[in-house]
């Protein structure tokens, strides 16, 4: 490219132009050159087209960290902002709508592994800001895509493993969050102002229209800085051995919007570089060690699926049923190679044998098919897109009553509680939290007892079909409504929630996805929206589905959606 030839009359475009016209300017080009690309992918980046309007020099953008990634055109809705695969979680639980100034901080980085310079960087920047009048109410850790991290030395981890890791690591933090968008929704690497920016977009259309966006790096990157010299919040934070144009850089950017934190503790020389020079850093993977278990699946055979009878007979309801639990008992069957079998137990069966047991006892259920001489409605609420390992609270139900006004209805007396199954026991200690004096529970009864031997874990099948009847997670949604969520990427942790290897979890749920849209085309090609569950019509409603909505278009939307995370190619970046 000619240096005295603008980028913008390469695109056909005047001095003036506005960066939202990038795009149009571009595809109404006959010839599209690597030039003519190369001034696309620039001026189309409202960052780095300030920059290079600034400088009028391309080698300064890059300088800047520019990277020309391998997006193309039909590309242009990456973003995906209708696609919950951000967790707001703690932002939620840190804001309100007399909150002023909110920032939301993010890093990005391989993060093989995140140490504790990463943590405390982003600790150091959260001080820096709020002792500048803003109020940080979150922060994410953003592991880059592979197509980038697999070409360094001594990497070996992939996105998932690498993401698994890091929520591990940032679990109990009170505002520390991971953002796996970058890594598992697009198709290949990409520019940290993308991030940024579609983060600012996401936070103000799902959480508050006031949240500024913060970009934490660190001195080695210190030529970031150009990207904010008249937009964005910036904070480098100063590491060791990568000083030496910390205060010059200081002297050139510092601005309201930039800061400059010096940082001289023993965090500051942390490396993952180093770290993985040092031992050989593998992630191994704990679901597999349990040789000689069982994995359950619970089949309600058609139950949860009748609210279909209009569009098919319950015969064809239960071949389709039949054939996808036959498909996902396979493809359960692959996660595990060591001893752990999966068995399929006939839930109507189970009852029977239960009932049998339990027959001359006073009962209350709190499982959903368990008839005992009460039932109380309880579901366990998780937020949504998040690594779910806790429950927030327990609540009635959808569609029933609280749980106080449920058990108003329980007479004094001496009780079995019936619950499925359970690993913790800490959902059966917060129901009988819930009981007066009077009501007094004398003995626990889980489902999942009459099972010969030793229980890896158990699995409802209802909650892997779409819009079946209690199915899914129950799940706080970002406009803090509730709703039920499959258990499929995006919406839920298979790693915590079924057991599923991280490295698993994005084809298991695609081909999860397929089978959904197999099962809706066996039973009727016609089922909409409106005919499904409530809280899963919620949750689609809130993506933006209309109630006559076909059910085997919402599976292939979602099909479509992540299989973006596949890449383009695994060329290492121009400017590593």
């Amino acid at each position: 490219m000619d240096k005295n030839e603008s980028l913008w009359n390469v695109l056909n475009l005047n001095e003036h132009f506005d960066y939202k016209e990038v795009d149009s300017a571009y595809m109404q080009l006959e010839n599209k050159t690597p030039e003519a690309k190369l001034a696309w992918k620039i001026l189309r980046d409202e960052y780095y087209s300030d920059v290079y309007r600034k400088y009028r020099d391309i080698d300064v953008v890059v300088k800047a960290g520019f990277i020309l990634d391998n997006l193309e055109i039909e590309d242009l809705d990456y973003y995906n902002l209708n696609l919950l695969t951000t967790p707001v979680n703690k932002i939620l639980d840190n804001i309100d709508s007399e909150t002023s100034n909110p920032v939301v901080l993010i890093t990005t980085g391989g993060f093989s592994p995140l140490h504790d310079g990463h943590l405390k960087m982003m600790e150091i920047a959260k001080n820096e800001l709020e002792q500048n009048g803003y109020n940080v109410v979150g922060g994410y850790i953003s592991p880059s895509h592979d197509s980038y991290v697999l070409t360094k030395s001594n990497c070996n981890i992939n996105a998932s493993k690498r993401i698994s890791l890091c929520r591990d690591i940032i679990n109990n933090s009170d505002w520390l969050m991971v953002d796996p968008w970058e890594s598992m929704y697009v198709k290949t690497y990409i520019n940290f102002t993308d991030i940024v920016k579609r983060l600012e977009l996401y936070l103000r259309k799902h959480v508050n229209n006031n949240i500024q966006v913060a970009y934490v790096f660190g001195s080695d990157n210190v030529d970031f800085m150009y990207c904010f010299e008249d937009k964005g919040i910036a904070i480098c934070i100063e590491r060791e051995s990568f000083n030496a144009d910390f205060l010059d850089k200081e002297k050139q950017f510092k601005r309201n919007n930039t800061f400059f934190v010096e940082n001289k503790s023993i965090e500051s020389k942390c490396s993952s570089r180093e770290i993985r020079k040092q031992q050989e850093y593998e992630y191994n993977s704990s679901n597999n060690e349990n040789c000689d278990n069982i994995y359950v699946i619970r089949n309600e055979s058609i139950i949860p699926l009748l609210n279909y009878k209009v569009n098919a007979t319950e015969d064809m309801i239960k071949d389709a049923q039949n054939e996808f639990l036959n498909e996902f008992a396979v493809l359960l069957g692959k996660e595990f190679e060591n001893g752990i079998s999966v068995k399929i137990i006939n839930m109507i069966k189970q009852l029977e044998k239960s009932y049998n047991i339990l027959n001359n006892k006073k009962t209350i259920s709190i499982d959903s098919y368990y008839q005992g001489t009460y039932n109380l409605e309880v579901s366990r609420l998780f937020d949504i897109s998040d690594i779910q390992g806790n429950y927030i609270s327990l609540i009635g139900r959808p569609g029933h009553g609280t749980i106080q006004n449920q058990i108003k209805s329980i007479e004094a007396g001496e009780y079995v509680l019936v619950d499925d199954d359970s690993v913790s026991g800490r959902t059966l200690r917060g129901i009988m939290s819930y009981f007066p004096s009077e009501i007094q529970i004398k003995e626990t009864y889980l489902l999942s007892s009459i099972l010969k031997g030793k229980i890896f874990d158990v699995v409802d099948l209802r909650d892997f079909i779409i819009g079946s009847v209690n199915g899914g997670l129950v799940v706080r949604l970002p406009n803090g409504d509730v709703a039920r969520a499959p258990y499929m990427l995006p919406y839920v942790c298979l790693k915590t929630r079924a057991n599923i290897k991280p490295s698993n979890e994005m084809p298991f749920s695609i081909s999860c996805w397929e089978m959904n849209k197999k099962i809706y085309n066996s039973i009727g090609k016609d089922i909409k929206l409106a005919q499904t569950d409530l809280g899963f019509k919620k949750l689609m409603n809130y993506l933006g589905f209309e109630d006559d909505a076909l059910l085997i278009d919402i599976c292939e939307w979602h099909i479509k959606k992540l299989r973006h995370n596949e890449f383009i190619n695994k060329e290492t970046p121009s400017n590593e």
